[in-house]
C-alpha cells in the first residue's frame, strides 16, 4: 500500500513550470519531493559538484595518514606530538568547512544577520 494516498493535480504557467524544473535539476530530487519540501518550509539544497566526494575522500585520507604518524610518535616518543595533534584537528575542521561550503544555501546572507 502507498504511503501517500492523495493525488493532487494542479496547473502552472510556463514561468512556474520552468522554475520548478530548474529546482528539480539543481536538487537532484523528484518534482514531488521538491514540492513537498516547499510545503514543509524546509530548505532545498543543490546537489554537490562531482568533485565533492573526491575532495572529502582525499581529506580523510590525509587525516588518516596524520593519525598514523601521531600513533607512531606516541609509541616511540620521537618528538613533540602537540604539533601533529594540531595538524590533525585542522584537517578534521577542514572537512566540515568543505561540507559547509558545498551545502550552504544562504545565498544572500539574510539568515546570518542577528
Amino acid at each position: 500500500m502507498r504511503k501517500r494516498n492523495h493525488r493532487i493535480v494542479f496547473y502552472q504557467n510556463d514561468e512556474e513550470f520552468d522554475r520548478l524544473t530548474t529546482l528539480v535539476k539543481e536538487s537532484g530530487r523528484s518534482r514531488e519531493d521538491v514540492i513537498r519540501t516547499a510545503i514543509e518550509h524546509k530548505r532545498l539544497t543543490q546537489l554537490p559538484p562531482v568533485d565533492y566526494g573526491k575532495l572529502i575522500f582525499e581529506t580523510r585520507r590525509v587525516g588518516q595518514n596524520v593519525n598514523r604518524l601521531l600513533s607512531i610518535a606516541y609509541a616511540n616518543n620521537y618528538f613533540n606530538t602537540s604539533e601533529i595533534k594540531e595538524c590533525l584537528e585542522k584537517i578534521r575542521g577542514l572537512e566540515s568547512k568543505i561540507h559547509a561550503a558545498f551545502f550552504d544555501t544562504q545565498k544572500d546572507g539574510d539568515d546570518k544577520k542577528q
